[in-house]
């Protein structure tokens, strides 16, 4: 088994976690998370793809601690791992400005 760990940076305020791990070229399971820093209150992991729990999903993290869980229908984790990346890559900005929007309130 093989684990792979590595950050794609959007900006120094802007971090996309990735690890996965390996065996004979299938995933056995991944993490995916946008992590964000905001000025005032610190860096807060925003949204979370895994497999925690034996499934694929997404976790969208609220300031008040809550999440919600939601998951994702994918033949199997390398199709999740491939999702979650492209989700995170695509909106990362719309989900950081929805964080935002619920730490001001």
């Amino acid at each position: 088994m093989r684990l792979v760990a590595f950050n794609y940076i959007f900006d120094k305020d802007n971090v996309l976690r990735i690890r996965f791990e390996l065996d004979r070229g299938q995933v056995l399971s991944f993490v995916v998370q946008l992590e964000c820093f905001f000025e005032e209150f610190g860096w807060f992991p925003v949204v979370r793809y895994d497999t925690a729990h034996g499934f694929a999903h997404r976790d969208t993290m609220l300031p008040n601690g809550e999440v919600e869980k939601i998951e994702i229908a994918v033949g199997n984790y390398q199709g999740g791992l491939n999702y979650a990346i492209d989700d995170l890559k695509a909106n990362w900005q719309a989900y950081r400005r929805r964080y935002e929007e619920w730490l001001i309130r």
